[in-house]
Formats: structure tokens, sequence, C-alpha cells
């Protein structure tokens, strides 16, 4: 999607969305989350309004402050008016219902009661737990030897 950015006396500029999304990630190189972008159109004056809605998990204000004052400071040279929204993202169990490796999980786990019983569901959880945690340990394992041939 493109956005209207100028009316010139040439004709109207347009910005992509993803590009000015791209670009205030790079801008901001941080965790952050960047919801949406919005342009309004300048028109006649001199600044585009942009509205930029962020994730603001665990930040101080002091920080969400400067986060601000950067973004301001780098889209103004450009003729862009930045507005900052901070949003709490949600947390539940909304995300978990959604997941479809849960209710892949849960449908196997089902199946293997019903064909099996539950001593067949007992020992296949059992040996997938156990070769779980063996993969998972000898990455440990792998990673430690690596980084110590780095480290020298």
């Amino acid at each position: 999607m493109y956005y209207t950015w100028k009316n010139t006396p040439y004709g109207i500029i347009r910005v992509s969305c993803s590009g000015l999304y791209d670009f205030v990630l790079e801008a901001v190189k941080s965790h952050l989350r960047l919801y949406s972008v919005t342009l309004e159109p300048s028109g006649k004056k001199e600044h585009a309004n942009m509205t930029l809605v962020f994730s603001e998990e665990d930040l101080s204000p002091d920080t969400k402050r400067k986060v601000e004052e950067h973004i301001v400071s780098v889209l103004k040279p450009l003729g862009l008016k930045a507005s900052v929204v901070w949003a709490s993202p949600e947390r539940g169990i909304w995300p978990v219902i959604q997941n479809p490796y849960i209710w892949a999980g849960l449908a196997s786990c089902i199946a293997v009661m019903v064909t099996a019983g539950f001593d067949g569901f007992f020992w296949t959880l059992f040996w997938g737990g156990a070769v779980w945690f063996t993969i998972r340990g000898l990455r440990f394992i792998a990673e430690k030897f690596r980084s110590a041939d780095y480290a020298g």
C-alpha cells in the first residue's frame, strides 16, 4: 500500500507503507515491536503527520521519551511530523488457542490414548521426553564447546 506524502506542482509523491515500516524499525534499532504506521498527507502544510504505534513492553518513561525524541529527530528532515503511540500487547490464553502446534499435540495425545491405551501413551510420552531432553543436552554441550573454541 502507498501513502500520499506530498502534493507538488509536478505531481503527487507517494511512499510505501512497508518502506516506512522498515525505515522506522531501522532508525529505532531496538527490540520494540512496531504495530502500525499511518501517514496523513501534508497538502499545503510543511510536514506530513505520521503516527507510529509501538509496543510498550517493560519500558521506563525515560526510555519511551528517548525513543520518541530519536524518531522525531530522524523523520523531521524528511518532512514528516511523527506522533508515537504506546500500546500494551494483549496477553492471555488466546495466542495458545490459536497455535496450531498445540492443537496438533493435543490431537496426537488423544489418538495415542485411544489406540494404544494409557500404558502406550505413558511410554510414548516417556521416550519422546527422554529423546527431547537428550537432544537439548547434546545441543547445549555442543554450544559450550563451540563457544570455548572461539574464546581461544
